[in-house]
């Protein structure tokens, strides 16, 4: 808790983040490094732009690992491409690895990041590069 309340987080924000961690990535250090971009957006006042979010919310048939730009329309808090900040509650029960990372973020230069079919996730420091590797590795 002392760690949580010395970068001025509470532990509901934890929770969410990690639960956010927990669905879009799949190993700690990814996971370490997803948490500071995301810890970061939130301090830039940025939207957080994940898809876990939104997936939450969608029916089974209707969930996809790259969501259509109709669904990143939707209304609702869940929807991190439309509203800023966490959503409004956990989208998972996370695990440990999970909460450890997201109270542990690992610093580093990116803002952006892709989780490829294969689990392995891809980093960007811009948004250029980002799309670039949307490009190469979403089709």
């Amino acid at each position: 808790m002392a760690d949580i309340e010395r970068q001025n987080r509470t532990l509901g924000d934890v929770i969410i983040i990690a639960s956010i961690l927990e669905k879009e990535v799949k190993t700690e250090e990814y996971m370490r490094q997803v948490a500071d971009i995301l810890w970061r957006r939130m301090d830039a006042d940025m939207a957080l732009e994940v898809d876990s979010t939104l997936n939450y919310i969608l029916a089974d048939d209707d969930r996809r690992a790259s969501l259509t730009f109709d669904q990143l329309k939707i209304d609702s808090p869940y929807n991190t491409y439309k509203y800023k900040g966490l959503p409004p509650s956990p989208i998972c029960n996370p695990g440990l690895m999970a909460i450890r990372a997201a109270i542990f973020p690992e610093p580093n230069d990116y803002w952006f990041y892709l989780s490829k079919p294969d689990g392995q996730t891809i980093f960007s420091k811009t948004y250029e590069e980002h799309l670039r590797n949307k490009a190469v590795w979403l089709k």
